[in-house]
């Protein structure tokens, strides 16, 4: 029985992979206290503008709790990238009918089932940034936010203020 138990918590977690993932990575060797400034080169271009914006405050503020300012030339490029995917999973519905006996000393049965798939839907999407030191034209640092697209503005709202603050919890990189 914990066997089964552990084996249907492991499959539970195996579906909850659509919460969305943070990765940050850096190249070796950067010196990143010499950087203070940057620059937009490139926005994360979304279906909305309005949701662009979002993220590109939501990016600039975090930049600038860290002592960074957005300047028209600056020390770092700044290049942001957006992609989504639909995937779609099919949910399977049965309906069945039985006639049996219970607890009789004859048994059997007789029954019939139908089943339907449903397509459902799922829009998922991944952030991308990319900070190259504007002198070299050397990647510095790149950090990814993954996982499903919430479907209204609250719930991008929500998705914006939890996870660039995460994409940003070690920046700069010591």
């Amino acid at each position: 029985m914990k066997r089964l138990i552990l084996a249907a918590t492991l499959a539970l977690a195996a579906c909850a992979s659509s919460a969305p993932v943070v990765h940050t990575e850096q190249a070796p060797g950067v010196d990143f206290s010499r950087f203070r400034t940057y620059t937009w080169v490139e926005e994360p271009q979304t279906q909305s503008p309005i949701v662009r914006d979002k993220l590109v405050r939501a990016i600039d503020a975090e930049l600038a709790a860290k002592g960074w300012q957005r300047v028209a030339e600056g020390d770092v490029a700044l290049l942001g990238g957006w992609g989504t995917r639909e995937d779609v999973n099919y949910d399977n519905v049965s309906f069945g009918f039985g006639l049996g006996n219970w607890g009789g000393s004859s048994g059997g049965a007789i029954g019939t089932s139908t089943g339907t798939s449903r397509p459902r839907v799922n829009v998922m999407g991944q952030l991308t940034l990319d900070m190259y030191d504007a002198k070299t034209k050397q990647a510095i640092w790149r950090g990814t936010a993954s996982g499903e697209v919430p479907d209204t503005p609250a719930g991008i709202d929500a998705a914006i203020a939890r996870y660039i603050p995460q994409m940003f919890a070690k920046f700069p990189p010591p």
